[in-house]
């Protein structure tokens, strides 16, 4: 059965909230009732048949065609199944999602994965603000799962992270892990100011030494870590091309805080 595909059919002249378009929504409806589903939009109303060519009847296998960055909410509380985007999404890419997996073949807008608990997101190029971030109307940030970026990511980076991986193949920009509270952040790239900043008991790994480091971290020495090895077993298991290594200079803040985080330097 293939996949059920929705191809845009031209650039929208306003906002698309796409966050109906999940599994868990469809599941029993037919080609024509789904293309009676609203989609909220910024002005004007429309159907799913305005916006997109439908085909195809495999529910837990979506893939979208030809979006770009006004297509909101993609896979947003996707509580399973698997979402494939040939294309650019908009804000809010898989938030609070519980399981599942999302792969985007472009860039993503702010607050990608924002407060999910679950679940895997992948996106080749670069996403906005906030990825990993807190979603309206929640306290914490990611709480668990996995997002892969292979480009760059925007500032805020992983804020309030809760619990999760992830893993930046470019550069992240100002307050990566601000206030985070537990995780993990990967930073193949390096970062930008304030990487850390109120970091409670998280972990920031960076591939090479930061160019900006908080005053309020603590140099502890270069040390031997198992658990860089088995998240480098782990990460080549998932496809990424990496090497961690096992040891890595440990530096433990934010002593302006609780003071449990770390950065960890690569050897």
């Amino acid at each position: 059965m293939s996949a059920l595909s929705f191809e845009l059919k031209g650039r929208p002249e306003q906002r698309l909230d796409l966050s109906s378009l999940v599994p868990s929504r469809l599941d029993g409806l037919n080609r024509k009732e789904i293309e009676a589903l609203s989609v909220a939009t910024t002005r004007e109303a429309l159907t799913v048949g305005d916006a997109f060519k439908v085909k195809g009847r495999d529910v837990q296998n979506l893939h979208f065609v030809g979006t770009d960055d006004r297509c909101d909410k993609i896979g947003a509380k996707l509580a399973g199944g698997e979402i494939v985007v040939d294309g650019d999404v908009g804000m809010l890419l898989g938030a609070q999602m519980k399981r599942g997996k999302i792969a985007v073949d472009g860039s993503a807008g702010v607050s990608v994965g924002a407060s999910m608990s679950g679940g895997e997101i992948s996106v080749r190029r670069d996403v906005g603000d906030q990825a990993g971030g807190v979603a309206f109307g929640e306290t914490f940030g990611m709480k668990g799962g996995f997002i892969s970026i292979g480009g760059d990511a925007g500032s805020l980076l992983g804020e309030r992270l809760r619990r999760g991986l992830i893993v930046v193949g470019g550069k992240a920009g100002d307050y990566a892990g601000g206030r985070m509270v537990a995780g993990t952040l990967l930073l193949r790239g390096g970062a930008g100011r304030y990487a850390g900043y109120g970091n409670r008991r998280g972990s920031l790994i960076f591939a090479d030494k930061p160019r900006h480091l908080m005053p309020t971290y603590v140099d502890s020495g270069v040390m031997e870590f198992d658990y860089l090895r088995l998240l480098e077993t782990w990460l080549r298991e998932q496809g990424m091309r990496i090497r961690l290594g096992g040891r890595a200079r440990r530096l433990m803040g934010d002593m302006a805080v609780l003071g449990k985080g770390e950065m960890l330097i690569l050897e």
